[in-house]
């Protein structure tokens, strides 16, 4: 019986520090994204925030090809899941206006559900439709290198 031969493993790992540079880099580019875009719809005096207008051009960006979601996904994962640290401003403003709260109190938890609803409804349904059309291009691409090995 031969001898088993031991070989080295090789991987071709990425550097630890690696992943949260580009973390911190691609955050920074989504805020720069963000700031341009209030800058732009601030001075087209347009109805809506600047950060509709930047995730309509991120949505079409992605979808035209010239962004790759790679380029943002850890961007945007740490800041989704960090999106509870944005709120702590909204509760201490909360404790701040508690007469306000007796007396519009109920209105302004209204209005606030309603509009987290329908931010939570439009972003389920922006991501869902996304990763539709990324399952579709991954299909029609698997179909074409799949038609070009049985024409080969």
């Amino acid at each position: 019986m031969k001898a088993l031969q031991h070989r080295p493993l090789v991987v071709n790992a990425a550097p630890a520090w690696r992943q949260p540079a580009q973390t911190v880099w691609q955050v920074g580019v989504l805020i720069a994204a963000w700031w341009l875009a209030d800058a732009a719809a601030s001075a087209l005096h347009l109805p809506f925030s600047g950060g509709v207008v930047g995730l309509g051009l991120l949505v079409a960006l992605l979808l035209a090809g010239w962004v790759r979601p790679s380029a943002i996904e850890l961007g945007a994962n740490w800041l989704l899941a960090n999106m509870l640290l944005f709120f702590i401003p909204l509760v201490v403003s909360v404790v701040q206006f508690t007469q306000l709260l007796k007396t519009q109190g109920l209105t302004l938890f209204l209005n606030i559900g309603l509009g987290f609803a329908s931010v939570m409804l439009a972003t389920a349904f922006t991501v869902e439709w996304v990763c539709r059309y990324e399952r579709q291009l991954r299909l029609k691409k698997r179909l074409r290198q799949r038609a070009m090995r049985v024409a080969q």
